[in-house]
């Protein structure tokens, strides 16, 4: 009875769709968690040229994109509730993306003969419910859930980073996607020289 318990467990996870799957476990290559707690997930992406990605799973909810460099289109083909292709328009270094809508199940292709590197940073927090697109030169974007603000710190002239309590902060360092993360009631110092998105959390964790 045991063995046959077990054969039938392994022929349900069998039968499991990839989609179904996080790409971060299924595609490493590709998907690569930067970093995780509570409020956010930020997932660092690299779709090769010519990259083609079969299908995987992303969560609902709010997430915001920051794109790394400038890149040509991707197309994503996605299935279950929501049959359509979409390709994403070419993108600038240093765009933002703010996206809000229910999990997804798509493959991904990267028909360019350059690389389209980008971070996918998931709010865990209480959902604001609003879109938008960010360029380059744009500074500042606020809603319920979220405020995000661009930082420039010049060499030898260092920036004091203040949050407010309950309300902490996520650092991203652009073109590079390097992250640095900030609790709520803190005063800290930044030296690095560099362009900077900060994301300001207004809503606690689900």
């Amino acid at each position: 009875m045991v063995r046959v318990a077990l054969m039938a467990g392994l022929l349900c996870g069998a039968v499991l769709p990839i989609s179904a799957q996080d790409p971060t476990k299924t595609l490493p290559d590709s998907y690569t968690i930067q970093f995780d707690n509570h409020y956010v997930r930020v997932v660092r992406v690299h779709l090769a040229a010519g990259a083609k990605l079969p299908d995987h799973t992303h969560p609902a909810g709010t997430t915001v994109y920051v794109y790394l460099n400038g890149s040509d289109g991707v197309t994503f083909s996605h299935s279950g509730n929501s049959n359509r292709t979409v390709t994403r328009p070419p993108v600038k270094t240093g765009a933002v993306r703010v996206a809000s809508g229910p999990e997804e199940h798509h493959t991904a292709e990267n028909p360019a003969s350059t690389p389209s590197d980008f971070l996918r940073i998931w709010f865990k927090t209480e959902n604001g419910g609003e879109r938008s697109r960010l360029a380059p030169t744009d500074q500042a974007f606020a809603n319920t859930q979220m405020r995000l603000t661009r930082l420039t710190v010049a060499a030898g002239a260092p920036a004091l980073i203040e949050t407010p309590a309950q309300q902490p902060a996520l650092l991203v360092s652009w073109p590079s996607g390097d992250t640095r993360w900030i609790d709520g009631g803190v005063k800290e110092t930044l030296a690095t020289a560099g362009e900077f998105l900060r994301v300001d959390f207004l809503t606690a964790p689900k």
